[in-house]
């Protein structure tokens, strides 16, 4: 997700958009909100179709095609025009990881998951073949994983059974790599050519890459066309046999989309709930050796994904919310500190007293080579000091004050208890992955990671204030992403989270939002701060230390339920799952002045 270009409309067809999405070989999509206020996916034909013969008249045949779509694992049409001047269609808004990123992020999935995944594929596939249309451009990027289970997007180049091609001189249809046979050659193409591209997937999600390698087109194409794939870590007999038969060269020997849920069905005893289509879980879906939770290296040139750099290693925040007397801070790589502050990062300094020990330590922290040069490059300090320096030998000062009602350090190693380290609220974990997330914290996937305690936490009702400190890493900013939430009713009764629709962190009760300064950087470690006055209606935002949102809070008359990390709850169903790891989650029951929640701050990575 990122900002809208210039160029970019702010609105189309009644639909106010948002953030750019993405953008591909038919057009751009962006996020949107609807006039009531659904948040949808808009899809704006790119304007050099239009020069194409008969095109408008396919695409109106093609969108009442899609229409008819309704299976449970595809997005569907919402509305469309294709006589406007350019073009659109709007669908239905997933929230969650594509399976692209998925990968890229967690590793390749157990055996399990991949079937369960290959359910859900095929489910979508039956609707859409049952309405007469071929995708054609399956791959992983058009994979969303959902709460309940895979979504099938764009169809943008999907064509009616009986229409005609829409293939032009210069212009490739579908994916290099993910094309069936028969596609990469230009010929007619049937529903087959969709379970072709449907094996390619599997393959991706069981081994971390494609099974016909990368690298130049017309050498890809031709692996496609003439080679066997390579399925060599795909360890599974069943699961290699039916990836395998999807990869058939001839059309005919492929199996349909209801032969493939058969076979799901009995695939080595797997799970088959779509909900198991998520790459987490107690079963490590991390290629043995890939730190962190990279996807393995290729296994020939080209042929899988390359394994993300790791960070060197990061202490993480911890519960002691003892100030620092020194710390020296460094910019992230690719992320510029805030005006007037230190951006918080992976390079964190354990506050020199937390031990017990008397006097500061300082300690250096170093950035790569190219991290420097390219610090330098635009003028900014190698390094930042706060200085809260002691006399040599004094103890540093502890803060006084409010002790929570809360702490989970989630810190734990195994299980699914995650424990509170000052009460008696211990939560039950579910998909979360501990001690593989940044630098060994606990990693929450975007898609069923949650962890919740038996009963309420916190009194939210009018009258009563409360605190919610979390610090999160963020590694996906789509859609809404919530770090701490409580139960209340059918809905939860305030949230800490990221906020997709206005791209900033977001403290909000029912009814009201108040928003951080500016958007989150990823992939680096934030301190939000939530904090409700009661007194004095008001709702609070901190981040890293600054107080950057004031909002008049609405009072509503809450029914509290269990306190959750990593999700939220509305309609009466879990929503915005939280993707990245968050880490020492405090709540208080009371409203920390801001001199606490700076101390929270100063506390820093531990």
């Amino acid at each position: 997700m990122a900002a809208l270009d210039p160029d970019d409309p702010r609105s189309i067809g009644g639909y106010q958009l948002l953030e750019r999405l993405g953008a591909g070989g038919m057009g751009r999509v962006f996020l949107g909100r609807s006039p009531g206020g659904r948040q949808v996916a808009v899809k704006v034909v790119h304007a050099a179709l239009l020069d194409q013969p008969d095109f408008r008249s396919r695409f109106r045949r093609e969108v009442q095609a899609a229409r008819a779509v309704s299976g449970a694992f595809t997005a569907p049409v919402i509305d469309a025009d294709p006589d406007a001047p350019e073009p659109w269609l709007v669908t239905s808004y997933i929230s969650g990881p594509s399976l692209e990123r998925a990968v890229s992020d967690w590793g390749p999935m157990p055996t399990a998951r991949v079937f369960a995944l290959a359910a859900g594929l095929a489910e979508a596939l039956v609707s859409i073949h049952g309405a007469h249309l071929v995708h054609r451009d399956l791959k992983p990027s058009n994979v969303l994983l959902a709460t309940d289970g895979p979504r099938v997007i764009d169809f943008g180049i999907a064509r009616v059974v009986e229409g005609s091609s829409l293939t032009m001189t210069g212009f490739a249809l579908g994916s290099p790599g993910f094309m069936s046979p028969e596609q990469a050659n230009g010929e007619e193409i049937g529903p087959p050519s969709d379970v072709f591209s449907l094996g390619t997937v599997l393959a991706y999600a069981a081994t971390g890459g494609n099974p016909f390698g990368d690298g130049h087109l017309a050498s890809l194409l031709y692996r496609v066309v003439h080679d066997t794939p390579d399925l060599d870590t795909v360890t599974d007999p069943a699961l290699r046999t039916l990836i395998t038969d999807c990869l058939a060269k001839d059309p005919a020997r492929r199996p349909t989309p209801r032969e493939i849920l058969g076979r799901c069905g009995a695939g080595a005893g797997a799970e088959v709930g779509p909900a198991a289509a998520a790459p987490s879980g107690a079963e490590s879906s991390v290629h043995p050796g890939a730190p962190g939770g990279a996807p393995p290296p290729g296994r020939r040139p080209g042929g899988g994904l390359p394994a993300a750099p790791t960070a060197p290693g990061t202490p993480l925040p911890g519960a002691a919310p003892t100030p620092a007397p020194s710390v020296h801070r460094t910019p992230a790589a690719g992320a510029l500190p805030a005006p007037g502050r230190a951006q918080m990062t992976d390079a964190q300094l354990r506050p020199a007293g937390s031990s017990g020990r008397r006097g500061a330590t300082r300690r250096t922290l170093l950035i790569s080579a190219a991290a420097a040069a390219a610090v330098a490059a635009v003028g900014i300090p190698m390094a930042l000091t706060a200085s809260h320096d002691s006399a040599p030998g004094d103890e540093p000062a502890r803060p006084t004050g409010p002790k929570p009602v809360g702490t989970w350090r989630l810190d734990e190693h195994s299980g699914h208890r995650a424990a509170d380290a000052v009460g008696a609220h211990d939560g039950t974990a579910s998909d979360v992955r501990w001690g593989v997330g940044n630098s060994g914290a606990a990693l929450f996937n975007g898609v069923s990671s949650q962890i919740t305690t038996r009963g309420p936490v916190l009194d939210t009702a009018p009258g009563h204030s409360f605190t919610v400190s979390a610090w999160v890493y963020l590694t996906s900013a789509s859609g809404f992403a919530t770090i701490v939430s409580q139960g209340a009713a059918d809905s939860s009764s305030f949230y800490l989270q990221y906020s997709g629709s206005d791209h900033r962190w977001a403290f909000s009760r029912p009814g009201v939002r108040t928003l951080g300064a500016e958007p989150p950087v990823l992939n680096t470690w934030t301190h939000l701060v939530g904090v409700c006055d009661a007194a004095a209606h008001r709702l609070h935002l901190y981040v890293n230390g600054r107080r950057q949102g004031t909002a008049t809070d609405t009072r509503p008359d809450t029914k509290p339920g269990a306190l959750m990390i990593g999700r939220a709850t509305f309609g009466g169903r879990p929503v915005d799952f939280f993707s990245g790891s968050i880490k020492n989650v405090q709540v208080f029951d009371q409203a920390l002045p801001a001199e606490r929640v700076t101390a929270l701050e100063r506390g820093g990575v531990q």
